[in-house]
């Protein structure tokens, strides 16, 4: 048997039912050899049940971290450091919990790239919004924020070596003249500044072979977050219950988990 050549890192809080879709899609679609690795922080929900059901299968391999005080980004940039530190394979691929493979060989594109640019690592910058949202901005003059200018640790390829050599962290981090730099953003800036490239995704590529609702944590858990607006966690809300009732979800877990 190949040695693995990835290590899927799933950081994951309260993600309600998306977890088990993330995982189900893994062990469906997944190709190459591989590790999945989950940590979690502190999850009290259905999402911590699919991990350890997961896990007492041998499917994954769970981590929790019992210091998270989820307050947000911290706690997932720190589960995302928790899981580097632990990953043994030459590439390491984040996935955010709420994200799910679409189609088998679903990581190709994302080592394709890597390979192809020499790259050290492969992603998509932020999403852009809907038609009616960038056609308000373009109205505007307005300009994409830096938050469009680095590869995402959502769904993105690290080459484990260069992280390590480097010492660098998924954490959130401030960054020049005071402008706070979220999960990833610092670490894909201090590797461009060592000469490293990175690969850049098309975003309907990404798209075809990764689903992602992004912020679900947020939006199931609104007594963490009071900012939250009633009208975005009601979005969120229905968001999570249309894609858990797709015939795509109802696929991906026909049979899960295996016996």
């Amino acid at each position: 048997m190949d040695s693995p050549r990835f290590t899927v890192v799933v950081p994951n809080w309260n993600s309600g039912p998306m977890l088990r879709l993330c995982l189900a899609s893994l062990a469906r679609f997944t190709t190459a050899p591989h590790r999945v690795l989950v940590v979690d922080n502190r999850s009290t929900d259905a999402s911590r049940a699919a991990a350890e059901q997961a896990a007492a299968r041998g499917l994954v391999q769970l981590v929790t971290r019992e210091d998270a005080k989820n307050d947000g980004a911290a706690d997932h940039g720190a589960a995302l450091d928790v899981g580097l530190s632990l990953v043994e394979t030459p590439l390491a691929f984040t996935l955010d919990s709420d994200a799910w493979a679409r189609r088998p060989g679903w990581h190709d594109p994302w080592l394709a790239a890597l390979e192809a640019e020499d790259a050290s690592h492969a992603g998509a910058t932020k999403f852009p919004g809907g038609r009616a949202q960038r056609l308000w901005a373009w109205l505007r003059g307005r300009q994409p924020g830096p938050e469009a200018r680095y590869v995402r640790p959502c769904h993105a390829l690290y080459r484990v070596d260069l992280l390590r050599a480097h010492g660098l962290s998924f954490l959130p981090a401030v960054g020049p003249g005071g402008a706070s730099q979220t999960v990833g953003e610092r670490l894909h800036h201090d590797l461009l500044a060592r000469g490293h490239r990175a690969a850049l995704l098309p975003h309907p590529l990404v798209e075809a072979h990764v689903g992602h609702l992004r912020h679900t944590s947020f939006v199931l858990n609104p007594e963490r977050f009071p900012a939250l607006r009633r009208r975005a966690r009601r979005k969120g809300e229905r968001q999570v219950r249309r894609v858990c009732a797709s015939a795509e979800a109802r696929a991906i877990l026909t049979g899960w988990p295996p016996p």
